[in-house]
Parts: C-alpha cells; structure tokens; sequence
C-alpha cells in the first residue's frame, strides 16, 4: 500500500515553485552567463524542454515550456508571453510529432529538437512581426533560425541520454503502480 496516497495542496505547490525556480536560473544562465560566439546566443530552455518532452511528456513539458518561456521573457526583457508561446510552440509540435516512436531510438532527440527548434522560431518570428516590429524573414532564417536550430541539435543527444538515464533510475525506485 505505501505509495498510494495522493500529494498535499502544499507538496503540489512546493513542487511548482521550486520548478519555476530552477528553469527561472536556467533562464538567467541562459541570457547572461552562457558565451555567445558570433553573437549567437546558446538556446539552453529550448533544448531542455525538448528533451525533458520527449521523455516525460507533452503534458509535463508544457508547464515546463510556459515557466521557462515567461522566465526567458522576464531575463530578456521582452514582451511578456513572447518566448512562452513560442516555446510551447515548439515543444508540444516536437513532442507530439515523436511521441509513439521508441525512446530508444538515438535519432528521436535530434529529430525532436531540430522540429522543435524550427517551430519555435517560426512562432517567435511571427509573433514578433503581429506584436513587435517586422522582421526580414530572410535574414531572419539564415542568421538566426538556421545557426540556432543546429547549435541546439549538436548536443540534443547527450542531453537526451542524461534525461532518460535519470527518468530509468527513478521509474526503478518507485513502485510501478504509483506512476
């Protein structure tokens, strides 16, 4: 019987705040610490988000994507919502795309990630035109869509491992029933 009973409001709460925490550090990482060669800033969120979707879930991966896209509008100083809707975008078009092939398959993550990547930025780039300013949708996917997508897929692999790897170690410990 041990593990059947259901979480408090509280441990609910907890959970979400401590979440928002981290991917709110990952987004601080992200706009200020990560290097930026040739002025390409690292997508650290989108990567991460991905990856934990395709392991976890759309369902999961969409509060991850929606608190790690209003920390990445609130560290960038952007419009509030932009890089969320875009990150959900991104995430659920991958998650959803890959969801019944086997997490055992090595090209899931980089598959996963280059979609998401694309998505992600064709949602950002519209988004921008409708709310911000235009955008040379040229210039726009040869200087910033197509170096992210593949700066982001190069390490989707690995990244990917360390989630399933983690995801495996846990199932373990709890009782099948439970999950």
């Amino acid at each position: 019987m041990g593990h059947s009973r259901r979480r408090r409001v509280e441990e609910v709460i907890a959970h979400e705040v401590l979440l928002l925490a981290v991917l709110l550090t990952v987004a601080l990482v992200q706009t200020t610490l990560l290097p930026r060669p040739f002025d390409m800033p690292f997508n650290l969120l989108l990567l991460l988000t991905i990856c934990h979707g395709l392991i976890a879930g759309t369902t999961s991966a969409a509060r991850w994507a929606f608190y790690g896209g209003l920390a990445l509008d609130l560290c960038a100083l952007t419009l509030l919502g932009l890089h969320a809707l875009a990150l959900l975008a991104g995430v659920i078009a991958a998650a959803q795309a890959l969801l019944r092939l086997s997490r055992d398959n090595w090209l899931v993550p980089v598959a996963g990630v280059a979609l998401g990547s694309l998505v992600y930025h064709v949602v950002y780039a519209v988004l921008s035109m409708l709310l911000v300013a235009p955008v040379d949708v040229q210039e726009y996917g040869l200087y910033v869509l197509l170096p992210d997508t593949l700066v982001a897929t190069i390490p989707s692999l690995p990244v990917y491992l360390v989630f399933r790897w983690y995801d495996d170690r846990v199932r373990q410990r709890v009782p099948v029933d439970v999950l």
